[in-house]
């Protein structure tokens, strides 16, 4: 028989032993608690890590977690560099109203003045300071013997026409009348420079034609400008007016009707030749540069 007792039966717990038994249960429980309402809210006790919010309804898990990207314009747009401001259509009170004085002097441009006669004080837009006859026309505009057109050109590159020449004569030179008035056939009474004809033919400054023509509009020649001015200012030529004119190389052309006064012409230093006075060129048309040069240099006598 074996001498070993049966082990005694446990003994019952005491109430210590009992509360701690409640009270550790009790926090297991407030622990898993704890536990449930922390993942609800996005935690877990693992790893601790921030979860994403739920998906509201309208929201797909997508459009949370994926940013959207930045519009841009298609490649086909245009791209201005420099857009021209535009006032908007209906700017709120506080809207900034910059762009609408910038867009009105973008579409304001200044009016070009509009042309007007020349007068004594107005200069020729034509005829710049640098012009080879600027100092002649200028001077003679000021003192009303030429003048202009009505956009305040000047043209001193058109040939001058003879009844432009008897309008520059009348008033560049006062000189008692000689001969009676003809009533030349293709003058009729309205044109514009009838009475400056009448008066330089009278004075014998300058001469018609036989067939009882003055021709007022065609084209002066060189010639006939140094014709006039020489009698105008009743200059005496030179006692070998042919000798004198051999100094120019086509002197040989000049007309016999205008020798002896071209002569004197380029003893008075009247002539302005081609070529640094190489050339007369008597039977060229004049322009009216030229015939406002060669005026100027006969009122210098």
């Amino acid at each position: 028989m074996s001498n070993s007792s049966p082990p005694e039966p446990p003994s019952p717990l005491n109430i210590d032993e009992w509360m701690a038994i409640f009270v550790a249960f009790t926090a297991i429980s407030s622990i898993g608690y704890w536990v449930q309402n922390k993942q609800d809210q996005g935690w877990t006790l693992k790893n601790l890590q921030f979860l994403p919010p739920s998906p509201q309804p309208n929201q797909t898990p997508e459009a949370l977690s994926t940013p959207k990207p930045t519009p841009t314009a298609p490649e086909s747009s245009p791209v201005i560099s420099n857009p021209i401001p535009t006032a908007p259509k209906s700017p709120s009170p506080r809207s900034p109203t910059l762009a609408i004085p910038r867009l009105s002097k973008l579409l304001t441009r200044k009016k070009k003045p509009s042309p007007t006669p020349p007068t004594s004080s107005v200069e020729f837009s034509d005829v710049p300071n640098n012009f080879w006859a600027n100092p002649a026309i200028a001077s003679l505009a000021k003192r009303n013997v030429v003048v202009g057109f009505p956009d305040g050109t000047f043209e001193p590159e058109r040939f001058a026409t003879r009844g432009e020449l008897a309008a520059m004569l009348q008033k560049a030179f006062d000189r008692k009348n000689k001969q009676n008035p003809v009533d030349f056939e293709d003058l009729p009474p309205n044109y514009w420079a009838s009475d400056a004809i009448a008066e330089v033919f009278q004075t014998g400054i300058l001469k018609g034609y036989s067939d009882n023509r003055f021709r007022p509009n065609q084209p002066v020649s060189r010639a006939e400008v140094l014709v006039a001015l020489v009698t105008a200012l009743n200059l005496k030529p030179p006692s070998t007016p042919e000798k004198s004119l051999q100094s120019f190389k086509d002197g040989e052309q000049v007309p016999d009707y205008a020798i002896a006064k071209i002569a004197a012409a380029k003893a008075a230093g009247l002539v302005t030749g081609y070529r640094n006075g190489e050339l007369l060129v008597p039977s060229k048309p004049a322009t009216r540069a030229e015939v406002a040069a060669m005026i100027y240099q006969a009122l210098q006598q």
